[in-house]
């Protein structure tokens, strides 16, 4: 590969990895953001309804144990969405400058910038390379994301679960 001559199919190819990587990136906040959601609706509804029940005296363990159990899966639940939005990077990798955080803290000024992005847009083999550590970069975060909102999920249908026997346990007790 010269200096000088980019093969756009073959770059493009590197763009759309690294596209696919931030499709799964927003799919993944976007389910944390409903988790959010849906947690915000229940507790809203929970406040509402929350004096309306009463508890027998020798139930109350019961009705205890469900809520701590509610509310603890819940806080694991949010932790993990939470998580879901901050993912650790990776500061071992060469600079980039096609990654966001290299751009804001390795080079100071646009004029640097500038000349090292047009360098490297002109050498195939460093763009390809940068692309390529780009694309790693996003399946790491896309990955992170991804575990964290699955286990949030996880923790969402546990907290239901102990949600919904504690409803049971109030019409039912």
């Amino acid at each position: 590969m010269k200096k000088g001559k980019v093969n756009h199919d073959e770059v493009e190819n590197y763009w759309e990895l690294i596209n696919y990587n931030i499709h799964h990136i927003s799919h993944s906040e976007l389910k944390a953001s409903l988790i959010l959601t849906a947690y915000g609706i229940i507790f809203g509804l929970a406040y509402d309804v929350s004096t309306e029940f009463p508890i027998k005296n020798n139930l109350l363990y019961i009705f205890y144990f469900l809520i701590i159990s509610f509310i603890s899966l819940t806080i694991i639940s949010i932790g993990y969405c939470f998580k879901t939005y901050i993912p650790r990077l990776n500061n071992k990798l060469k600079k980039s400058v096609f990654f966001f955080h290299d751009i804001n803290f390795h080079y100071k000024t646009a004029e640097k910038y500038s000349k090292k992005l047009i360098k490297v847009m002109e050498d195939e083999r460093e763009l390809k390379l940068l692309l390529a550590e780009q694309s790693y970069i996003n399946g790491v975060i896309a990955s992170k994301k991804y575990t964290n909102v699955t286990k949030a999920i996880k923790f969402m249908i546990y907290s239901l679960s102990a949600l919904f026997s504690l409803l049971i346990f109030e019409l039912f007790a």
